[in-house]
């Protein structure tokens, strides 16, 4: 068994085994695409692209208070507790000689300056943290990395049943050697995910371009594992490009320590001020497609039970219903007109500028091939005759595919009346779309 295997693997039982969970608006995830890595970092990135940005420090809510709540000690709430050891600290409000902010993807390999530009990643708390003064000096800016026994031993403080365990390598102690590109920072057990998330989130998050709102450039953050690469980007100035890494150390620490309540702590208080999420706490089974490659298919379900439609096209929309447990869906396309009928005409529901068509197929992961019938003649809850396509299913074809809970196509070829086309289809509203995003993410 290869490492990506066992990573995927292990990431799918964290997923089953009642780790702690996000909240996520409905919907907030509708149009993720996961055919591809490239389609799901770019959906991703359009997702939680262009955040509300808050001051680094300031008289006003800035990074400071934010961090003060994210960071919050679950045992008393008038502390905060340490990302690296593990301690806690009464709550003081701006620098102080205690703790500090720690970027985890530090700050010199891309965005050294928070001046006038208004540098996004400088203040993106999703990757910010408080940590204890001196363990932030001692892990500097050197990459994530496993250490050794021969590493210099930072040891955790037990706080929240977690922690304190000094001892031997690896122990629940941060291990360091070596400086800036080529050194190396292990963190303790307990936070290993929490930092590794964080970093793959600044990956997808920052793609070069300019913010879309303020109009400022953004670096381009990259992942890697390659050092000569993090030294070039190791210069002290704004860079277009900045790497950094471990990445395959830190998929490993993804998979390593899952989710938990503190970590959804940080996170749910860093969403409800900047506006968006790190996708990889919310949907850890992402990180393996992103950065390794591993894809999971979309496949139907039934959150896309729904009304759905055309938003270029008006008079039409399609009504979709998903049996798994059958592996079939149903699909009713139906048109109307647009336009009162004179005042003087006697509207009955099933005229002629009231048509239907129905088709049945099965499913194979986002894609159903369906055949379409069609019912006509008769008038609704009278006994008039209806007329239905002979033999069922053979009027033409209809091949519907998902690309996402909030996106679908719908391609049709009707022989008889000479058309064919693609008709691109999205929800009405969302009030399935978050059944949609679970029933996908727990499959």
């Amino acid at each position: 068994m290869n490492r990506n295997t066992l990573i995927s693997i292990m990431t799918c039982l964290a997923l089953s085994t009642g780790l702690a969970t996000a909240d996520a608006e409905p919907g907030y995830y509708a149009t993720v695409i996961t055919s591809s890595p490239q389609a799901l970092r770019d959906s991703l990135h359009a997702i939680i692209d262009d955040h509300t940005r808050y001051p680094y420090t300031s008289s006003s809510t800035d990074t400071w208070d934010i961090l003060e709540i994210a960071d919050e000690d679950q045992d008393e709430p008038n502390n905060i507790i340490t990302i690296y050891r593990n301690a806690t600290y009464l709550k003081r409000t701006g620098g102080n000689d205690f703790y500090n902010r720690e970027h985890t993807w530090p700050k010199s390999y891309g965005f050294p300056d928070n001046g006038a530009s208004l540098n996004y990643p400088y203040t993106d708390m999703h990757h910010l943290f408080l940590s204890d003064s001196d363990y932030n000096f001692e892990r500097s800016n050197k990459p994530y990395d496993y250490c050794d026994a021969g590493c210099q031993q930072h040891v955790t403080v037990s706080n929240n049943g977690r922690g304190g365990a000094g001892g031997g390598y690896p122990g629940d102690s941060n291990w360091t050697d070596g400086e800036y590109t080529y050194g190396r920072w292990e963190t303790w057990s307990g936070r290993r995910g929490d930092v590794a998330r964080a970093m793959m989130y600044m990956d997808v998050r920052y793609e070069g371009g300019v913010h879309g709102i303020t109009g400022f450039a953004e670096p381009d953050l990259i992942l890697t594992d390659n050092r000569d690469l993090m030294d070039q980007s190791n210069t002290g100035n704004n860079e277009a490009v900045g790497y950094m890494g471990l990445l395959s150390v830190l998929l490993q620490w993804h998979a390593e320590d899952p989710v938990d309540a503190i970590e959804m702590q940080h996170h749910e208080a860093v969403a409800s001020f900047q506006g968006n999420r790190n996708p990889f706490i919310d949907h850890p089974e992402w990180a393996a497609c992103v950065f390794e490659g591993i894809c999971p298919v979309f496949q139907m379900n039934a959150g896309l039970n729904d009304a759905w439609y055309n938003a270029e096209t008006s008079g039409q929309g399609f009504f979709i219903t998903v049996f798994p447990e059958l592996n079939v869906v149903s699909l009713a396309w139906f048109t109307y007109d647009t336009e009162l009928p004179p005042e003087d005409a006697t509207a009955n529901l099933g005229d002629a500028g009231h048509r239907w068509l129905t088709a049945v197929g099965p499913i194979k992961d986002n894609r159903a091939t369906m055949n379409i019938e069609i019912a006509s003649g008769g008038l609704f809850d009278t006994a008039t005759e209806i007329t239905r396509t002979d033999p069922p299913g053979s009027y033409g074809t209809i091949e519907l595919s998902f690309d996402n809970c909030g996106a679908g196509t719908v391609e049709y070829d009707i022989p008889p009346i000479d058309r064919r086309g693609v008709v691109p289809i999205k929800r009405v509203v969302d009030d399935n779309a978050a059944l949609c995003e679970a029933l996908d993410a727990n499959r």
